[in-house]
């Protein structure tokens, strides 16, 4: 009877496993000893790219006295050395604020700061959160046992206690000029304390005091949803070397520019060359990428190709 009281808890907990989405190492459950060393973060020798973290449409954080999850991937991007952040809040607004003190001429001379200056993002990074469970208590996993065991085998199993904190989350990038979302990475990861009366740890955040005052570092479920994004972030890395180095600038059509005065299309890059189409002031043209010195190849809003003097557009 011992025995069958055995595999019927071994079939529930392999039971309870394989109902959960498929979890990545760090931050998992081991049956080994606990790891309480800080994991390690992928590196780069070179940024893969630049990228915005953008905020997740519903708060969800707050309710759990934790932070916007933008410190997280942040910290894990520059930590990292994968990818170069560029901050479009906080910073941008400060940013625009002292463009504005020098525009209207109230800076020191020499700040060299103006139009053109601003990094462009390759990619956009959105993280978010599927399913976050900050305590669930009682006989879970005895109720999920007694469905293999028969008669009062179920009440003996119901004895055994669970706590967890358990968290999926996701990292969408996308292009910054397309808006394609080329990847969706996922991350998991659960703290169990599976006893008769007995404890559990969760270790490993020595390495994160960058964090300190976020909750991500100070409360069970901050450290598992820091552990989930940990998982994601390195999932997101590895699809990122797997791609071509400055593959989200170059797939990308070339911008559109804007006629600044009276432009007649030509059949060729020369004054001499016959007269394609007549475009009017403020049209917009599409470059197909096509150059000869100041002359490049350009297509308008009516499917006309023709070449013109880069003098006479600008960007939009």
């Amino acid at each position: 009877m011992r025995r069958f009281l055995t595999a019927a808890l071994t079939l529930g907990v392999a039971a309870a496993a394989l109902s959960t989405p498929a979890m990545a190492q760090y931050g998992m459950d081991r049956n080994g000893p606990r790891n309480t060393m800080t994991p390690d973060l992928p590196h780069c020798d070179r940024p893969l790219g630049t990228a915005a973290v953008h905020e997740p449409d519903r708060d969800w954080w707050t309710a759990l006295g934790l932070s916007n999850p933008e410190a997280i991937i942040k910290f894990y991007a520059l930590r990292s050395g994968c990818v170069r952040m560029v901050d479009r809040n906080g910073g941008l607004a400060m940013r625009n604020q002292e463009a504005g003190l020098n525009a209207s001429g109230d800076l020191q001379r020499g700040s060299n700061l103006g139009r053109g200056q601003v990094l462009a993002a390759d990619y956009f990074i959105i993280p978010d959160i599927v399913t976050q469970n900050a305590h669930s208590g009682g006989s879970n996993l005895g109720g999920l046992v007694g469905g293999f065991m028969p008669g009062g085998f179920g009440a003996v199993a119901a004895g055994i206690h669970t706590n967890s904190s358990e968290a999926h989350v996701l990292i969408t990038l996308t292009d910054a000029r397309t808006t394609e979302q080329m990847y969706i990475a996922e991350g998991a990861a659960k703290k169990t304390d599976l006893s008769f009366g007995g404890g559990g740890g969760f270790g490993g955040w020595s390495g994160f005091g960058a964090l300190a005052g976020s909750g991500y570092t100070s409360t069970d479920i901050g450290k598992v949803i820091m552990a989930a994004y940990f998982n994601a972030f390195t999932d997101l890395i590895h699809y990122m070397q797997a791609q071509a180095p400055g593959q989200a600038a170059a797939n990308a059509p070339i911008a559109a520019q804007k006629t600044t005065s009276i432009v007649q299309l030509r059949g060729g890059p020369a004054m001499s060359a016959r007269i394609v189409y007549t475009i009017h002031a403020g049209a917009l043209v599409y470059p197909t990428g096509q150059r000869n010195g100041v002359w490049m190849e350009v297509d308008d809003e009516n499917g006309n190709r023709g070449w013109m003097s880069s003098a006479f557009a600008t960007p939009r």
